[in-house]
């Protein structure tokens, strides 16, 4: 039996049939936050304060359409990963570290997304946006970008910190988070990483279907994962290998949280989407093992935050929040600690030879939709 369910939903049923489809990140155009380099720096010093000035260092990036296309028609919402004919793969809590320098511990993002809007814009902001800019809870982008342009040469350390609470608004709004607490001292207190996975892998959910031909999420963080991961479509800054998919990254050495280890809930307001790491263990230097099922969240893809302004969703996804509070005392079946893997190292790469039990129950089970028509494994 097949682990790829809602095939009949997927894309794949669409391209096999000889249709074709190109997806568009949204709203990267709208990125045009200062960098680094021309960001005055007493702004800049309050954005790195909370967590977010590694992003000040991206350039602009062109996003290749046809690459993230190719990538979400691999991608299974049932399990939160790419199905490769080497493997399961994805991106996970670690990449995210790693690539946006973003915090993976913390409290979840979430809260209530009503109340008293015109006094926390005040507040927040030292504005009050015109109505033309304000659409339900939202703030536009172009509004935040055109008002928050130059900061004052007497500014005080209150317009400052506006200033940087603006830049981080944009940041999250058109670069981590794009999609249809005011103290910036407690702002470096939320797993925002988890935050921009969660959103990722929901907008990798909604892109499986063949209408969509657009897709929000971090398309920064995927593309550059898979520039990283698969090394034969990366720009080229040094020669090519032989190995065609890199399990362990070649990117900064840092000490990574041992969350980046755990099957835990991702949660950003409405979205609940999971980490299921124990299904790409070979990422962590670890040979994989067969899976267990996974997490069924038909009924938690179905939220969002049309129509729910009013709801209170700290209390609504009580009990997933609770699991992602106990991150550091979860278990799995096998060895006791999902932190630290226990098993034998795995030494390869992407090599498609691997006769390891995983592969073979890998191969049965879902190659049919990763390989051309005619491949030798149509009679497995």
């Amino acid at each position: 039996m097949s682990i790829l369910r809602l095939q009949e939903k997927h894309v794949t049923k669409y391209v096999w049939e000889g249709n074709e489809r190109l997806l568009r990140p949204i709203r990267h155009a709208s990125w045009v936050l200062k960098h680094e380099d021309i960001l005055d720096q007493r702004v800049k010093r309050l954005i790195d304060h909370s967590g977010f000035g590694h992003l000040l260092k991206f350039k602009h990036i062109d996003f290749n359409h046809v690459l993230i296309t190719a990538l979400v028609e691999r991608w299974r919402t049932n399990t939160h990963t790419f199905h490769f004919p080497l493997g399961e793969t994805t991106v996970i809590l670690e990449d995210v570290e790693l690539i946006l320098g973003l915090p993976i511990d913390g409290q979840v993002v979430t809260g209530i997304t009503s109340g008293d809007l015109i006094s926390f814009y005040n507040q927040l902001l030292g504005f009050i946006p015109p109505s033309t800019a304000v659409k339900g809870n939202a703030i536009k982008l172009s509004w935040l970008n055109n008002t928050f342009q130059e900061l004052p040469h007497n500014a005080t350390d209150d317009v400052i910190a506006q200033h940087a609470r603006a830049h981080i608004l944009t940041l999250i709004g058109s670069l981590l988070m794009p999609d249809s607490s005011g103290n910036l001292n407690n702002v470096r207190n939320y797993s925002w990483g988890s935050a921009v996975l969660a959103s990722l892998y929901r907008a990798l959910d909604h892109g499986i279907e063949f209408n969509q031909d657009n897709i929000g999420g971090c398309m920064l963080l995927l593309q550059c994962w898979a520039w990283e991961r698969i090394t034969c479509i990366s720009p080229q800054l040094q020669p090519l290998t032989d190995e065609e998919f890199l399990w362990t990254p070649r990117l900064i050495t840092i000490e990574v949280s041992p969350t980046a280890r755990v099957v835990v809930p991702l949660i950003c307001f409405a979205t609940v989407e999971f980490h299921q790491v124990d299904r790409v263990m070979r990422q962590f230097g670890f040979r994989q093992s067969i899976p267990s099922d996974p997490f069924n969240l038909d009924q938690l893809h179905k939220e969002d935050m049309r129509g729910r302004i009013d709801r209170y969703w700290p209390q609504y996804h009580v009990a997933w929040i609770a699991m992602w509070n106990d991150r550091h005392n979860l278990h799995d079946n096998s060895n006791g600690n999902l932190h630290e893997f226990n098993g034998n190292q795995f030494n390869g790469n992407g090599n498609l030879h691997d006769n390891s039990t995983y592969m073979q129950w890998y191969i049965n089970h879902t190659i049919r939709y990763i390989t051309p028509i005619q491949s030798s494994f149509d009679d497995d």
